[in-house]
């Protein structure tokens, strides 16, 4: 089957530090708030985060009435607290291995005391489908719950 490639760039800007934005990337409670399967509609099986360089980040759970097993495994390469997080992850649907990603989150001190985040994505899609648009659509959203979560 065919590999497909595609990139993303999502920008944005939140009313916290650089190292309150960090930290919601780094506490395993404040990130179970905004990375999660979609309200409603997606259950939690399992969450673990080793947040340190070599690392790993687990996060499995299942669509409900009966839809399928979704597991996200990260493994952390690069932590500058407060400035830049790089890490690699695949996707499995099921028992299909759907996607090999390298992300980089930047963080930028922006005047009044907020933050610009820059996260990069480039992303392998394994199946022959080219899942970059619906990878960046659910991205945003994880970014919207995390811009809540920040607003607390």
């Amino acid at each position: 089957m065919k590999t497909t490639h595609g990139s993303f760039t999502i920008d944005r800007t939140y009313r916290a530090p650089p190292d309150r934005v960090f930290a919601a990337w780094a506490d395993i409670e404040t990130k179970a708030r905004w990375f999660i399967g979609p309200d409603g509609k997606w259950k939690l099986r399992r969450r673990e985060l080793d947040f340190r360089v070599g690392g790993q980040e687990v996060l499995e759970g299942e669509f409900q009435g009966g839809g399928t097993a979704t597991l996200f495994v990260a493994r952390y390469h690069v932590i500058e607290p407060g400035h830049r997080i790089v890490y690699a992850y695949d996707v499995h649907h099921g028992t299909t291995h759907l996607s090999v990603s390298l992300a980089t989150v930047e963080l930028l001190k922006v005047a009044g005391g907020g933050t610009q985040m820059v996260f990069t994505e480039q992303a392998a899609f394994l199946d022959g489908k080219d899942g970059t648009e619906s990878r960046r659509v659910g991205t945003a959203a994880h970014f919207d719950r995390l811009g809540e979560a920040l607003s607390r």
